[in-house]
């Protein structure tokens, strides 16, 4: 009696399974029947009328004037999407690897440093060496950017400065800070003209007080001990 009965539902699913195929086998064939005669006829209306179909063909660029762009009157201006004519005159720089002619305008020159510096001496560091540069006329700087002002002659007085422990003391020379600096550019907003009223420190110039101010921006770095620890303790 158990055997009968499996058989039986074995049957039925089996039965259930070929029925649900064939109403999808019939579905699919219902859906493309409907299909094929609108593909047909666009295929047709095409084939009639003798020509390709172009999508689209695109068109070069139209150059056009600056006027033409501008509104007339109290209209507004229309922003086209054609392409500006080509901007000419231009200026034509230097060849970069030559050192530049000398004049204005300056921002215009050969600005690459390789160049530029070829000829600045070097100091042990590698940075340049500025005050030989200015005793061997290699550099003409000006004391201001005003160049009608009448000329200071560099100021020979030497400041010795105490250094701590067994460093030697340093040396401040006026005579190279004078090539091209006036007494303002550092009395008395950097460096107060009194004798002892300066507190200055290594940490601090390396903070960018005193000294720190030029050197290691744009003068030689202070990596460079020697060039100012110049006078052994007595």
């Amino acid at each position: 009696m158990t055997w009968a009965t499996k058989g039986r539902k074995k049957s039925f699913y089996s039965v259930l399974v070929l029925v649900v195929f064939s109403l999808s086998s019939i579905y699919a064939c219902v859906r493309q029947a409907k299909s094929e005669p609108v593909a047909a006829a666009e295929t047709a209306t095409v084939e009639s009328k003798g020509a390709p179909v172009v999508v689209a063909q695109a068109t070069a660029p139209v150059q056009v004037n600056e006027e033409d762009l501008k509104g007339s009157g109290d209209a507004p201006k229309v922003r086209s999407l054609v392409a500006p004519p080509p901007v000419e005159g231009l200026p034509q720089f230097e060849d970069p690897t030559k050192l530049p002619t000398p004049g204005p305008p300056y921002n215009r020159e050969n600005s690459n440093p390789h160049v530029a510096m070829e000829s600045i001496p070097k100091e042990a560091t590698g940075v340049e060496d500025w005050v030989k540069a200015f005793k061997e006329e290699k550099i003409h700087p000006h004391e201001s950017l005003d160049l009608s002002k009448p000329p200071v002659p560099p100021f020979n007085f030497d400041v010795e400065i105490p250094a701590v422990g067994s460093m030697p003391n340093v040396v401040f020379p006026h005579f190279p800070h004078t090539f091209w600096l006036d007494c303002t550019n550092c009395h008395p907003g950097i460096f107060m003209m009194k004798k002892g009223g300066n507190p200055i420190s290594m940490v601090k110039i390396v903070n960018g007080e005193f000294c720190g101010r030029c050197h290691g921006r744009v003068a030689f770095p202070i990596a460079n001990c020697t060039r100012c620890h110049v006078k052994p303790k007595e």
